[in-house]
């Protein structure tokens, strides 16, 4: 009975000592979740911090990691929340907004994205990976003249802007001056051999143009540098799409699905049977 009873007090003070975690102690234990990638339990202790000290000025940057593990769960309404209530905190903080930015853009709410670009460059004309997300936004919504004039501002703020060229690259494939998006694609290449993304690009420029070999060596490159990427798979169903080859290219888009990429893009690229 002795042992038990003392057994019960060591668990009542093990038990008080959860529930006695300090606003810091459960700041801590999140950066630590965080590190280790436990998107739930970094989620929980983000909270249980924000709700020990409501008005505490520091929970800003905590709900903006709240907001941001919260992304990674695919908890998108809820990170919205997040963002949202920090920005009520801290409505000037760049990081944020950008942050805002990118789970709109990941929300298909492209033009309320756009509209905290904008905020970004009110506060900061020259936050380079603004101008850089922000023109290809502009880009994906139609509008190339507005898009040129923020990548064009990023060429002049730092010519030596990888984004700067990969930007405009995207923006003269979008265009058909396919030649000239190569050449960009080449110098990047040159810098950064090991971005598979880069192959990506200067492969679906090749495909364009027809050069179906030349954009099989970038796909080559490509999936030995990431063989995880969805759009590696799709760019090489394209391909052999325009080879009539629409058995092997089903079973790329069957892999690119399941590494992510969207089920109804690709059987509309399936269905398509030609170049897209």
């Amino acid at each position: 009975m002795q042992f038990k009873g003392i057994s019960f007090i060591l668990l009542m003070f093990m038990t008080l000592g959860c529930y006695a975690q300090s606003y810091n102690d459960w700041v801590d234990s999140s950066y630590v979740y965080i590190s280790k990638k436990d998107w739930v339990s970094a989620e929980k202790a983000l909270l249980s911090a924000v709700r020990k000290e409501p008005a505490n000025p520091q929970n800003s940057l905590l709900l903006s990691n709240l907001g941001t593990v919260q992304r990674r769960m695919g908890k998108l309404d809820d990170a919205l929340k997040s963002y949202n209530n920090a920005l009520m905190i801290t409505p000037r903080a760049v990081t944020l907004l950008k942050n805002r930015a990118a789970l709109y853009s990941e929300m298909n709410r492209m033009e309320d994205a756009l509209k905290d670009y904008d905020r970004v460059l009110m506060y900061d004309e020259d936050e380079e990976n603004a101008l850089y997300l922000r023109g290809l936004l502009r880009l994906e919504l139609g509008d190339t003249a507005a898009c040129r004039i923020d990548l064009e501002r990023l060429y002049k703020l730092n010519p030596q802007s990888t984004d700067a060229r990969i930007g405009m690259a995207t923006l003269l494939k979008c265009r058909h001056y396919y030649d000239n998006a190569i050449d960009l694609y080449n110098q990047v290449i040159r810098a950064e051999p090991e971005n598979s993304a880069y192959y990506v690009g200067r492969g679906e420029a090749y495909y364009y143009l027809k050069k179906y070999n030349k954009a099989d060596e970038d796909i080559a490159k490509a999936l030995k540098l990431d063989p995880d990427d969805p759009l590696i798979y799709v760019l090489r169903a394209k391909v052999k799409i325009a080879r009539y080859d629409k058995e092997d290219a089903a079973l790329d888009l069957k892999k690119a699905v399941s590494l992510g990429f969207d089920k109804n893009e690709a059987q509309n690229i399936l269905k398509a049977g030609v170049e897209l």
